[in-house]
Parts: C-alpha cells; structure tokens; sequence
C-alpha cells in the first residue's frame, strides 16, 4: 500500500531543534501505524522554493488553508491569529517548575486553550511543547537591578502581555513588525536559541527565566478530518510522546 503523504513545516530557528522534534514525531507514528504515513519535514525556505517558486508565505496561513498538513508554531504567533487567549502562556512566572508546566499541558487547560484555537481557527492542536523552555534575557549592558531597564529599547511583536512588562520595567518598546531585523539593546531568548535571536552587542545573558518559549504541534483541520477514529488516536499520541521528549531535550540543551 502506498504511504500517504503529508508535509510538515517547519518555521522557527535554530531549524535543528525543530527538524528533531518533527523526525521523533514520524517514528512514533511508523510505529503506531505501521509506517502508513511519510512526512516530508521542510523548513521555511524549502518549502517557499519547492512549492511556492520563492514566494514568502506566512506558516500559519499555509497550515490553516490546507498546503501543509502539520506545523511547531510559536505560542505568541496563534495568539495573533484569532487565538488571543494563547497569550496567557506568556505571563510572567506562570509556571513553579516543568512539572507544574506538564501538568498543564496535558491537563484540562491544555486542552481548553487547544479547543479555543480549534472554534476561532479551525487548526487542532496536537501537543505542547518548549523550544528552548525558560527565557533569559540578553542585553548589551549588565541587568543586575530591575531599574537596570529604564530606558533601554525592548523588541516587541503582537503580545500585550510582554508589551505590559516592557512597560512595568521602564524600558523602551520597539515594535519588529513588518522588519524582524530590527536591533535593540534588550531581547528575551533562551540559551539553545540565544545564536539565532541575539546580536554580537547582547553578550550579557541574565537567567530571569520570566515565561517559557513556548511551541505546538498543529494540524490541519481537513487532514484531521480525513483520518480514522484510530488514525487520529495515533496522531494524538505520536505527538504527546514527541513532545515529552522535545520538553526534556529542551531543559537539558538549557
């Protein structure tokens, strides 16, 4: 029997984190279907080349109308796409431990945030998973003090919650929207992503781990649809296994 075929994109940096949770993901579900499904794992510009003939496209939109069947997309970016309760993951010392965290993943509100993005987006998603797990924040200058802020120029996207912050340190906010390569004295990574967010000037790291970087695994609503009871079970739990380990492998690159 010919195996069906699907894609999965790929959106965030450093690529190798998220090319390893997607290939963990196809080798629980080989063995949860008996290899029934071949994923084609893209990164951004692969797929933009291949599919698109260059065409800068945005993943959320690629995933929601159907020309990718599966996705890891930053929490802070469902949040902007209708999905504004996804926000919430980005509040401040939320989380007491990674326990705490797991709990709450795959718990009741895990499932109540993934039911919300479902009514408001028609995208279903899969699991809960790090990406790099707490934040730290680099800065061009030591932070040793929270008056250490005031007046230092912070990068900003879509999130209320992390503008409110910006605000509650007196710092600067600069918005990246429409030029991602804008340069500020202060950005919150984490330690396996601080060589893709950062900049040469940001060499100090202070570990506030404030929130978590927080990722999902997607899918599309007409894959999910197309598939059996039994083939959803298993797509289920290919990604719960996958991002159990995408979790651990997160703390301990940390």
């Amino acid at each position: 029997m010919a195996k069906h075929k699907i894609k999965w994109l790929l959106f965030h940096e450093p690529v190798e984190l998220f090319i390893r949770t997607a290939e963990d993901f196809q080798r629980h579900l080989d063995q949860l279907t008996n290899s029934k499904y071949e994923i084609e794992i893209l990164t951004l510009g692969q797929y933009q080349d291949k599919y698109l003939d260059g065409i800068i496209c945005d993943p959320f939109t690629e995933l929601k109308e159907g020309r990718v069947q599966i996705s890891q997309i930053y929490a802070n970016i469902i949040g902007s796409f209708n999905a504004p309760d996804f926000y919430a993951l980005s509040m401040p010392y939320l989380f007491d431990n990674h326990e705490h965290a797991a709990r709450v993943f795959e718990g009741e509100i895990g499932k109540k945030l993934f039911n919300h993005l479902h009514e408001n987006t028609n995208v279903h998603g899969l699991a809960y998973t790090y990406s790099g797990g707490y934040r730290c924040t680099a800065s061009n200058t030591p932070l040793n003090t929270v008056e250490d802020f005031a007046g230092k120029t912070f990068k900003r996207d879509t999130n209320p919650i992390l503008a409110n912050m910006i605000d509650l340190v007196n710092a600067k906010k600069v918005s990246n929207l429409g030029a991602s390569n804008v340069e500020t004295d202060i950005i919150q990574s984490t330690y396996p992503r601080y060589h893709a967010d950062c900049t040469k000037a940001q060499k100090y790291v202070s570990d506030t781990k404030h929130s978590m970087y927080l990722t999902a695994i997607l899918l599309n609503d007409a894959f999910m649809n197309s598939l059996s009871a039994e083939d959803k079970a298993h797509f289920y739990e290919a990604a719960l296994k996958a991002s159990r380990t995408e979790r651990a492998q997160s703390v301990a690159d940390a």
